[in-house]
């Protein structure tokens, strides 16, 4: 495990409290696992659905369609080599602990998608996401397993328009890690909602993907400065065995 590196920290930050920025009191900078428990963990995946992940999918239609097949075909490309087969570890391993799966999923129960917010409804409704259909359903290799929670959202955010919060700690759960795509947009945005409830967070980094190598990097640089830690899957699966 990497040790906590002050140079990425917000410099507006008082020095007394760069060691301990993950709503967590015992944070330890050479051991970012201490105290954690499985029983008050989950791990929250991030729009890994049909929909919007899988190759037939309408979100990497639209992108070609739209002229961004590079960026379309670096999701796909990340999703199928890294993602995936890294999170199916991860996930294999998190419910043997008892860690809780939790499926995040951008998708609508009216007809017209009148229930998401703006500026993804159309897509939304393009896609034929409705709570129910192939779109809004998980990734077949990632579950759901009976075990598993699955959230419905209405916008970028996992909190948003969904009762994660309210699922989270009616189970005692104060501590998450975060996968999904797209790093930059609804999975930032997840994390970032997550410090603000008072979670204490961890950012899978190899269980992400973006739509490029910067957008990438850009994501995991604020994250890691600020609203949760950068792990790896690796990492993960040595603090859950």
């Amino acid at each position: 495990m990497t040790r906590f590196d002050e140079s990425t920290s917000s410099a507006v930050l008082p020095e007394g409290m760069r060691g301990h920025w993950y709503n967590d009191s015992a944070f330890d900078a050479d051991d970012p696992w201490a105290s954690l428990r499985a029983d008050r963990t989950a791990i929250v995946l991030v729009d890994l659905i049909n929909w919007q992940s899988d190759p037939a999918g309408t979100n990497l239609q639209i992108l070609r369609a739209a002229g961004s097949t590079t960026q379309a075909d670096h999701l796909e490309r990340r999703l199928a080599s890294t993602l995936l087969p890294r999170l199916v570890e991860v996930l294999a391993a998190a419910r043997n602990a008892g860690v809780l799966v939790v499926h995040a999923r951008l998708a609508t129960r009216t007809y017209d998608a009148s229930d998401v917010v703006p500026a993804l409804a159309p897509y939304v409704h393009a896609a034929g996401a409705r709570e129910g259909t192939w779109g809004a359903d998980p990734l077949p290799a990632l579950g759901p397993d009976p075990r598993d929670l699955s959230v419905v959202k209405s916008g970028s955010g996992a909190f948003t328009g969904s009762d994660l919060d309210r699922e989270l700690r009616s189970r005692g759960i104060d501590t998450l890690l975060w996968a999904g795509a797209v790093t930059n947009a609804c999975v930032l945005l997840s994390v970032s909602t997550g410090f603000d409830l008072g979670y204490r967070q961890y950012l899978v980094t190899d269980c992400t993907a973006a739509l490029s190598d910067a957008d990438q990097a850009a994501a995991k640089h604020f994250i890691g400065a600020y609203p949760a830690q950068l792990v790896t899957a690796v990492q993960v699966l040595d603090a859950l065995v």
